[in-house]
């Protein structure tokens, strides 16, 4: 941690000091912890942010999910950027009610924001916890990820698995879910938002990189979103490598899937085209696009005769272990349903009608491919169709 207490109460940051003061400062006596006010050790070597340190067996409830060096240059870089915009913020203030020590607190007019800086992989439940606690408070959460924690494809795609789901934002129905970077050693801070799952962990979306100096604190609400002609190629190359790429050793869900095609005499090079779209709250789910919508194509609608009817309670009831609940997610605000978006797509394309709120009717048989040549025209077509009917191709935020 960077700040701690002297014997009189009075708060010292290490970092803002020089050597010297330093030195006079460790002469003088003896320091504390702001938190659980245990002593604690003040380090100030050549290599390192100056900090200070518990001893190792110490329990402290701001300790939960460590800190290292990267996470205390980035922490010190943020608090400095704010500080020079004039804003009212503070350095680890702990927050007594409700045991919690945010890296830095910000009052901006009449909202208190707890900005978070996550270098460390936590477990979502503690992340839930801290959440609750800031919501008893009446303090806003925002948090940022080390960009040492995520994987980069290329500019529009990142690696996203269940550790970073905890951290997406959506203030509210029409902001674009968001995930905030920064990295300390190049001092780039990252907007990546509007994220589309194309796989389990593979997101795309709109990537913004700028230095941390040329940005103020509200450009952290500035919206994008990703335009269709960008997802539109990400999504064919994606669904032909789909088609072409079978797992040779598949494991797990995969697997599972695999065997579940197999019984039903099928596989996924031969899977109708309206299998694996893209559907806005993929995030929402805990298994592939491909996985949880050919369920619900070949358990549900294929076996009816046209004109027959379903109803979405049977689409939830065989996807109920598949769905993450919306508590998974304490930081966006939308209530978007991927079975719904997905259904609506369907209806769209003439596949289904939707009778009333829960009640849908099968309009035409759904037909499977041949062969893989035929597959892959038949995905093309489907695209060219939801490309020119627009509004289809991305459907967002409906409930």
């Amino acid at each position: 941690m960077l700040q701690a207490k002297t014997e009189d109460g009075e708060l010292v940051t290490l970092a803002s000091l020089t050597r010297q003061e330093i030195a006079m400062m460790k002469a003088k006596g003896k320091f504390f912890c702001p938190s659980c006010n245990q002593p604690v050790v003040a380090k100030a070597g050549t290599k390192l942010i100056p900090h200070f340190a518990h001893s190792s067996n110490t329990r402290c409830p701001s300790q939960e999910g460590g800190e290292g060096v990267y996470h205390e240059k980035g922490k010190l870089l943020l608090y400095q950027w704010l500080k020079s915009q004039q804003l009212n913020v503070w350095l680890e203030a702990y927050i007594p009610e409700i045991s919690q020590r945010p890296d830095l607190l910000l009052q901006l007019k009449n909202k208190t924001i707890a900005i978070e800086y996550q270098c460390a992989r936590i477990p979502p439940e503690l992340v839930a916890k801290r959440n609750r606690g800031y919501a008893r408070a009446g303090i806003v959460p925002i948090w940022i990820l080390g960009a040492n924690t995520l994987k980069r494809y290329n500019g529009h795609q990142l690696k996203v698995d269940q550790f970073h789901l905890s951290f997406i934002h959506q203030f509210s129905s029409d902001f674009p879910r968001t995930l905030y970077l920064f990295c300390p050693e190049t001092q780039h801070f990252i907007l990546f938002q509007d994220l589309f799952f194309t796989t389990l962990h593979r997101a795309s979306g709109k990537m913004n990189i700028r230095k941390l100096q040329a940005m103020n604190f509200l450009d952290l609400f500035h919206i994008a979103y990703f335009k269709q002609e960008q997802l539109v190629p990400i999504w064919k190359r994606e669904k032909r490598s789909f088609r072409l790429h079978i797992p040779r050793y598949a494991q797990g869900r995969e697997f599972a899937w695999q065997q579940w095609l197999y019984v039903r005499n099928t596989n996924r090079q031969l899977l109708p085209s309206f299998i694996y779209l893209p559907i806005d709250s993929q995030h929402m789910m805990k298994t592939p696009p491909w996985d949880w919508q050919s369920r619900i194509c070949l358990d549900i609608i294929h076996p009816l005769t046209v004109g027959s009817t379903f109803h979405y309670e049977s689409c939830t009831h065989i996807l109920r272990s598949q769905m993450h609940k919306p508590s998974f997610f304490p930081l966006i605000k939308s209530a978007a349903n991927p079975i719904t978006q997905y259904l609506q797509m369907l209806e769209q394309l003439h596949i289904i009608h939707k009778q009333s709120p829960t009640t849908y009717r099968k309009q035409m048989p759904i037909h499977f491919y041949e062969h893989l040549e035929e597959a892959l025209d038949g995905d093309e077509r489907l695209m060219r169709q939801l490309i020119k009917k627009h509004d289809l191709f991305i459907i967002r935020h409906t409930n």
